[in-house]
């Protein structure tokens, strides 16, 4: 009886342990990248083109021809060019050109860029050198419903590359890319807005 009593004691200890030992384990699991919804706007809203990145991202993302997948590795364009706005900003004094943007996602050598990562890219209008930038990109992974929002700040030598590295996680991508670009003729171009649907 005592070794039948043993058992049984040991038994609801171990049921016991195990059910506070699961859901610390589910909780030390890493959160998705990104910010949940809510504060995802909260961070957009100081910033009007952003946070209409993000309501527009939340209002018409659900297309199924979006996001069809594209084969692995294959670098992914924008839907469109992004119109872009200021002297010089089309070659000599035309004031108007269509700014190109794509992503890399990974996994990929070169560039170096991870499973559950986009690399994206930013194609000069103009054949000179960029001496600042402030290009966003707001992203909102469908399958987590978490997003972020990033500055393609990537530079060698002090040179803006008009890129960047994101952590979005693996799934469907909803993005928007708008900012301006300086160059060092003195050209300052405002590049207004473009979707784009990725696969991470």
């Amino acid at each position: 009886m005592p070794r039948r009593r043993t058992i049984r004691t040991l038994g609801v200890l171990f049921a016991t342990a195990l059910a506070v030992a699961l859901p610390a384990q589910a909780s030390a699991e890493p959160a998705p990248p990104g910010l949940p919804i809510e504060q995802l706007r909260a961070a957009a809203a100081p910033d009007p083109g952003a946070l209409r990145a993000v309501d527009d991202m939340l209002g018409g993302g659900t297309g199924s021809a979006l996001f069809a997948p594209p084969p692995r590795n294959t670098p992914q364009p924008f839907m469109q060019p992004a119109p872009t706005l200021g002297p010089g900003c089309g070659g000599g004094l035309v004031p108007y050109a269509m700014t190109t943007g794509w992503v890399q996602p990974g996994p990929n050598v070169n560039p170096d860029v991870q499973i559950g990562q986009l690399k994206i890219f930013v194609a000069p209008t103009i054949p000179v050198t960029p001496a600042a930038a402030d290009l966003k990109f707001v992203w909102l992974n469908m399958e987590t419903f978490r997003g972020g929002i990033e500055t393609l700040d990537d530079t060698i030598g002090g040179v803006p590359q008009l890129s960047k590295t994101v952590n979005t996680g693996t799934g469907p991508v909803l993005a928007a890319l708008f900012g301006s670009i300086n160059y060092t003729n003195g050209a300052f171009c405002q590049v207004v807005y473009t979707m784009g649907g990725f696969f991470a």
